[in-house]
């Protein structure tokens, strides 16, 4: 069983093998037994099973790599003898081993097509697992109301075949659901039902969890003796876990609420060292926080010292919800010392966290969510002969509706004569209108996502992820942005942002480029999607001049009120998959290692330079003076070529938008 962790706290089950623990350590003996096995050649079902158990137990000793490999041909060759529950396995654990690598996007690829492929042979345990699976991947990605939707159908299978692995293990994500979104009568509901499966499966790992999810849910309610009773009892079970450091941080908070504020450093400073050893970054910089807070009226010092080492922490994270933590502390650290030029600036950054992250808008699609799966529950308990009773007397009545709808229906067409006329035209008034605000609401929606993309969802009510075997991808971000933060009005840090932004989006129209999004001072754009091309790199070293042209002319014609940046940009070319995430406030994004070399491109870059990987250096190359820096080290994945492009060899270069179009 796998645990992932949302920064919320919330405790998703992800249960991913579906065996006992004891069968996936110390399997040596057994790895060089199925070896044996595949060296035999055999191309049959005996195989594919063989290759599946291979795949998982090399994946409990840590060997990721192979086990993906093994996944992978057990996938091929089940589908080459049309073994289709042998594929549902395969593609199973070939999503798994994504999954322990950190491709979400891949996980749910694989994860979708198992799902597909167990409904295709009536596997009703392959299907709530993986449902399950898949709701743990979309809550850890901020898809709230997607995700009920999977446990929930998860549960209904679990309960129709009475598999109570699969109920246990679905119970505390729906729990952890409704508990983020604050309806916690219901999230207690479902972590009760889960009390009464404890003694008879005495697994200790769910025990912990269910005492941590109700801890935090009776934080949340504000019955803090009733919290503190909970992570109490889980705590000496989760002392050579990964999750001792989280339940001392969850004490360390508590007890300062009811003003223990000794225990609560005690406890806190405790979770901060645990999770320093253990190299637990998040449950590390939650200590810190916590910290931070206690300290906020009491010592301005440590508070800032602890916020500062927070922030760095948080930014290597990239964790929204960890920074609009920091600067709400340090807003109100600032204050409490009169500090509120600075007080005001924090205050700034924390909004501008704050309002990027959740939408509170599905509380009404997810309680929608639970409405429908009580109601197939409801149907699914209807007895056939009660069924066919309500029919025969629903026929009866219907043959009185048409009586009584013919006597109606001639009355009705006199009527109807009468105001034929003022109908026609109130008809033709409506139609106007609806048309006009039919193409306001088709421009709104192709301002937002590609016109593909956007077609797509009109017509199916959902957009499919899709990959992109070659895309070129650019990131941009200002220099000492943060500094400029704190000392310029927000009008003007605002005002400074859109002008260039603005500039950059008519560059992005010039080039046929794809603007992603922006994220505070960052910029990311791809060329080669949603329509895939073979000049998408050219294409997007071109618009990269022109951005860096845009902050050049600022500096030698300056314009009141825009503030001059230096802009440091990456390009990086591979493959990505693009897809729409969410149900309200569609965002059409990218994902994929190609975007995350991009980041680290832009972030090895110098000023006013544009810095390309080797990727993308190999397609513009004959084009482009290209200068090479070397191998240069980077973070998380060791040392890469970098190149920056310094500018045209050749006078040909690639094709702005109008000038295809002529």
């Amino acid at each position: 069983m796998i645990i992932h962790k949302k920064n919320s706290c919330l405790w998703i089950f992800l249960v991913l093998f579906g065996l006992a623990s004891s069968f996936l350590y110390g399997q040596t003996a057994e790895i060089d037994s199925l070896k044996k096995e595949v060296q035999t050649g055999k191309q049959d079902t005996a195989m594919v099973n063989t290759l599946i158990n291979l795949s998982l137990v090399v994946l409990s000793n840590e060997d990721i790599d192979n086990s993906l490999a093994y996944a992978e041909k057990a996938n091929i060759l089940a589908k080459e003898i049309n073994f289709r529950k042998g594929q549902a396995y395969a593609q199973k654990y070939i999503g798994l081993a994504h999954y322990y690598q950190g491709n979400f996007l891949s996980v749910m690829d694989y994860w979708t097509k198992s799902l597909e492929s167990f409904e295709a042979v009536k596997d009703t345990t392959g299907m709530a697992n993986i449902l399950n699976n898949l709701g743990g991947v979309y809550l850890s990605q901020g898809g709230n109301d997607k995700a009920l939707d999977y446990y929930l159908k998860s549960l209904y299978y679990a309960e129709k075949i009475k598999d109570t692995f699969r109920i246990t293990s679905v119970l505390p994500n729906i729990g952890a659901v409704y508990g983020d979104m604050k309806d916690y009568e219901k999230a207690l509901t479902y972590f009760n039902q889960l009390e009464a499966y404890l003694p008879s499966i005495a697994d200790q790992q769910i025990t912990t969890y269910y005492l941590m999810g109700v801890g935090e849910i009776y934080n949340k309610m504000l019955d803090y003796e009733s919290a503190l009773d909970s992570y109490h009892k889980a705590l000496p079970l989760s002392e050579n876990t990964g999750d001792y450091s989280h339940i001392l941080k969850e004490l360390g908070t508590i007890e300062f609420k009811i003003g223990n504020v000794e225990k609560a450093i005690e406890y806190l400073n405790l979770a901060y060292e645990t999770a320093k050893v253990k190299n637990q970054q998040l449950e590390t910089l939650n200590a810190l926080i916590g910290l931070g807070s206690i300290y906020q009226e009491t010592n301005y010092q440590k508070a800032v010292a602890f916020y500062n080492e927070a922030e760095t922490l948080a930014l290597e994270l990239e964790t929204n919800k960890g920074l609009r933590d920091i600067y709400d502390g340090l807003s109100k650290t600032n204050a409490a010392v009169g500090n509120y030029d600075k007080a005001y600036a924090y205050q700034a950054l924390f909004l501008a966290r704050k309002d990027s992250i959740y939408n509170l808008e599905t509380d009404d699609k997810i309680r929608g969510l639970q409405f429908d799966f009580e109601n197939q529950k409801k149907e699914d308990e209807i007895g056939l002969l009660e069924q066919e009773a309500q029919i025969a007397e629903l026929e009866a009545k219907r043959q009185q509706y048409v009586i009584y709808g013919t006597i109606l229906g001639l009355l009705l067409v006199f009527v109807l004569a009468i105001g034929s006329y003022k109908r026609y035209r109130y008809v033709k008034k409506t139609n106007k209108i609806i048309e006009v605000e039919k193409e306001r609401s088709e421009k709104l929606l192709l301002n937002i996502l590609p016109e593909e993309t956007a077609l797509e969802l009109k017509e199916h009510g959902k957009v499919a992820a899709k990959k992109f075997e070659s895309a070129t991808i650019l990131f941009s971000d200002f220099k000492g942005f943060t500094s400029y933060a704190q000392n310029l009005s927000p009008e003007d840090l605002v005002r400074s942002v859109d002008y260039y932004f603005s500039k950059f989006d008519q560059i992005m129209d010039k080039y046929d480029l794809e603007k992603i999004k922006t994220v505070g001072d960052a910029y990311l754009c791809a060329g080669g999607l949603p329509f895939p091309t073979t000049d998408h790199a050219l294409k997007m070293v071109e618009a990269a001049f022109e951005i860096a042209q845009v902050m050049e002319d600022m500096k030698t014609n300056p314009q009141p009120g825009i503030v001059s940046f230096d802009v440091r940009i990456g390009i990086n070319t591979g493959p990505v998959v693009a897809g729409v995430v969410g149900l309200n406030k569609f965002a059409y994004d990218i994902w994929g290692d190609t975007v995350n070399v991009a980041s680290r491109m832009e972030t090895m870059s110098e000023p006013g330079r544009i810095n390309i990987s080797e990727n993308t250096y190999k397609l513009i190359k004959d084009v482009y003076d290209c200068e090479f820096r070397g191998k240069v080290e980077v973070k998380n994945k060791g040392k890469m070529e970098m190149y920056f492009v310094n500018g045209r060899k050749i006078i040909r270069h690639a094709k702005t938008k109008k000038e295809v179009n002529v």
